[in-house]
């Protein structure tokens, strides 16, 4: 009752301000009653302020303490708040998602897994988006064309389980997930799961946008709690405003020279201040999207006018008008402290450009060609590639347009290949009508489809052979060795869509914009102008292309089209469950030296058609990692028969001779794309432990959901005591909350000796390892 009274005085307030759609309320009336929908594409699923503002009172009374933003959506997402432990850090919290959005990559596993739990219905609103499997070749129309009749199976399987189960499917062409659900999707103070590690995409509306495995998206999908260990928060303070080359892109790779690609694990980065405000929606966005660079559990930004704008250029004024309403709860509260605090001054911030081989080693540009010299990064520039689901706004495209105009004016285009991907049908669209596409085609550029393409290794690049050291300049956020054109040879720098543009035109990595000139048709010199650009079109967005595909009402009659004799679709057999004792002797597969991101553990590129097809898929495992043993990739040694050969084999042969084995990891092990994958794979090919000095949160989570023992070295120092030919025991009887297990390694030449491990499971979890797996352990619950 005093939390009603509360927000009833709140309301008031809010309308005495101008600030809500009535002019009063009543002791019967509470504007958190309102029934607005999430959004224009589905009936029935609503915004639930109400409910999120009496958890969070329950909360409120029970820590007695200011609370962050990032704080009050997750709080006020709690499954049980009276009883809900809560400490930062420590608790793993029960929470209930809004939503659910998947990629189709990784879409086949989880629909495939939810399949398996017998519903006839997700439980929670959910989204598939085709945007992962389109290879970029030549253009946009043809490579769409191409796609759809190579993956026509994929597509098929996809779009018939969506009406089967009640899913919205966003058809190929449509464009990228992340900003589909910025489109259409997120709303302030919203949850979302995503099976993709950018789904913090949505901070640019204010929402908590989770990248997860499909695991813990099935869970969501079938309305079980979803559980995450309550992240840490870092507030970075946002001061002065951006102005002349400087972008929203630089706030997060000046973010990511800071902490690093593992500073921001277990954590969430709330910024805030007058730079905050000052930037637009799709602005924020950037800065959310690539704070999976830095092992961010999400990013969040509290609601304010350019959110408001947002949602009403792309038809959400009552969402707008709603956020109003719950305004107090969407930003920090006075007095609320953070974990870790940093502060940019944007009136000072520079233009960044981060790399090579790793988005933290962040360069700014007045320094970038010095650094280039003295590292010998290939001067010339081969491609420069702008848009992705990170750098794809109308905002992004309006300033990169300029830029390219700027330089037509004098007689110039592109030295550099050029490359342009618009994050969804309704960009591309808006871009055609009002000319900037146009622009960037007379500039020299390529317009590819609709879709992730090179930012994946979706890419058949053909311009430089396989191993040749070249240099391209992107406005994507991920760019480890070989990342985008599978050639670990090329350094592959990230940057804002302007100094993409602007360095294109020099085709040269020494080329600051700010500061040198160009020479125009007539040889004459002249220095790029700064870019100008508009966050929202004036003339608002052009839809372009319907490509939506409701749910069918009647669902009862849909048939799921999987194939039998597939080599891209497989129906899923459970994993067995652990036999109750310690393993013993088992082989170390692959001791892994040094940097080993989900990339190394599961590829993408051409290995993503083969994502709905385990058994096919699990021939790329640990291909990319380096063997301690021999500094190589994908060479180990089978200790049955002294011979060497590619990982996935041996570990195919263990399996096949009923041998378990474990990999040794470094610092970090799982960092990068959110795929599950990484952790089906050795589960599949019979690994019972992946033993490491730390891991990235997602890939974590992802083991312990396949019934796996993600463990971590209680001396970090222990890695460097372990051969690749030593045997271990893992006593796992031994596990239990809290409490260290042991491994005894049996060295091949000298005496045994033990080792103490860490794990962070809790008593659900440790259930999902006795069961084989969570999905295991949900058929379980089902059947009691």
């Amino acid at each position: 009752m005093l939390a009603s009274r509360q927000l009833l005085g709140v309301a008031r307030s809010r309308a005495a301000a101008g600030l809500g759609r009535r002019c009063m309320a009543t002791a019967t009336e509470n504007p958190l009653d309102r029934k607005v929908k999430q959004n224009l594409l589905e009936e029935g699923n609503f915004i639930n302020y109400k409910k999120m503002s009496e958890n969070l009172a329950v909360v409120r009374s029970r820590l007695n303490r200011p609370l962050t933003y990032a704080e009050k959506i997750l709080y006020s997402h709690l499954d049980n708040p009276h009883e809900q432990d809560i400490e930062r850090g420590v608790s793993y919290l029960r929470l209930r998602p809004d939503r659910v959005a998947c990629q189709d990559a990784t879409a086949q596993m989880a629909i495939l897994q939810f399949m398996s739990a017998g519903m006839p219905s997700v439980a929670n609103p959910t989204t598939v988006h085709c945007d992962h499997l389109i290879e970029a070749q030549v253009g946009g129309e043809k490579d769409l064309e191409r796609a759809i009749n190579i993956n026509k199976e994929v597509y098929d399987f996809l779009a018939s389980a969506c009406a089967k189960y009640n899913i919205g499917f966003w058809k190929p062409g449509s464009g990228i997930i992340h900003q589909i659900i910025l489109e259409n999707y997120a709303f302030p103070g919203g949850l979302l799961i995503g099976t993709d590690s950018h789904t913090p995409n949505a901070a640019g509306l204010g929402m908590a946008a989770i990248g997860v495995g499909g695991a813990d998206a099935v869970d969501v999908m079938a309305n079980l709690p979803w559980e995450l260990k309550a992240p840490k928060v870092i507030g970075v303070k946002l001061t002065g405003a951006l102005n002349g080359w400087t972008t929203p892109k630089d706030v997060i790779l000046k973010l990511a020279g800071i902490l690093t690609v593992k500073g921001g694990t277990g954590s969430i980065v709330e910024y805030y201040g007058e730079g905050a405000s000052s930037m637009s929606a799709t602005g924020k966005a950037t800065c959310g999207n690539m704070g999976a660079e830095i092992g961010a559990t999400t990013s969040v930004f509290p609601y304010d006018k350019a959110m408001f704008d947002y949602l009403v250029a792309t038809k959400r004024s009552d969402i707008a008008e709603f956020a109003k309403t719950y305004q107090k709860e969407l930003q920090a509260d006075e007095g609320a402290e953070y974990d870790q605090h940093i502060e940019i001054n944007l009136n000072e911030l520079e233009p960044h450009i981060n790399g090579p081989f790793t988005p933290d080693l962040a360069t700014p540009i007045s320094k970038f060609a010095q650094a280039a010299k003295e590292n010998n990064w290939p001067e010339e520039l081969k491609v420069g590639l702008i848009g992705s689901c990170t750098n794809s706004s109308y905002e992004d495209m309006t300033r990169a347009a300029s830029i390219a105009r700027d330089a037509l004016d004098h007689g110039l285009k592109a030295k550099a290949a050029f490359v342009v991907t618009p994050g969804s049908e309704q960009i591309r669209a808006t871009i055609a009508r009002d000319g900037q596409l146009q622009t960037f085609e007379e500039f020299g550029g390529t317009v590819l489809a609709n879709a992730c393409g090179p930012c994946i290794g979706q890419w058949d690049r053909r311009d430089t052979p396989k191993g040749t050291p070249n240099s391209i300049l992107s406005s994507y956020n991920r760019n480890f060795t070989g990342r985008n054109d599978g050639n670990p040879a090329t350094h592959s720098f990230v940057t804002s869509p302007d100094l993409v543009v602007a360095m294109s035109i020099a085709g040269s990595l020494y080329f600051n914009p700010l500061t040198d000139s160009l020479k125009d048709k007539d040889g004459k010199e002249f220095k790029l102008q700064a870019p100008t650009g508009a966050g929202l079109p004036d003339r608002g967005y052009d839809p372009g292309q319907n490509t939506y595909q409701a749910p069918p009402a009647d669902r009862a009659t849909v048939q799921v089209q999987v194939s039998p004799t597939s080599d891209r679709l497989q129906v899923l057999s459970p994993f067995n469950a652990w036999n109750g004792k310690d393993a013993t002797d088992m082989p170390i597969l692959i001791k892994a030296q040094g940097k080993t991101t989900t990339d190394h553990i599961s590829m993408a590129g051409p290995w993503l058609k083969y994502r709905g097809h385990l058994d096919n898929i699990s021939n790329n495992m640990l291909i990319g990692a380096i063997n301690a043993a021999n500094g190589e990739a994908n060479k180990v040694q089978n200790f049955t028969t002294g011979e060497w050969d590619a990982v996935p084999a041996v570990a195919r042969d263990y399996k096949a001779k009923n041998i378990p084995w474990v990999v040794i990891g470094d610092w970090n092990y799982g960092e990068g794309s959110s795929r599950e994958h990484a952790a089906l794979e050795p589960r599949h090919l019979g690994g019972l432990a992946i033993i490491t000095r730390s891991f990235a949160r997602i890939h974590e989570t992802n083991l312990k959901k396949q019934g796996m023992l993600p463990l971590t070295f209680a001396d970090p120092a222990d890695y460097d005591k372990i051969s690749p030919e030593d045997k271990v025991d893992i006593l796992c009887t031994e596990l239990a909350v809290g409490k260290p297990i042991t491994m005894r390694v049996h060295p091949k030449n000298g005496k045994d000796f033990e080792v103490k491990l860490n794990h962070t499971f809790n008593d659900a979890q440790i259930e999902w390892f006795k069961n084989g797996s969570a999905l295991n352990t949900m058929a379980k619950n089902a059947k009691n």
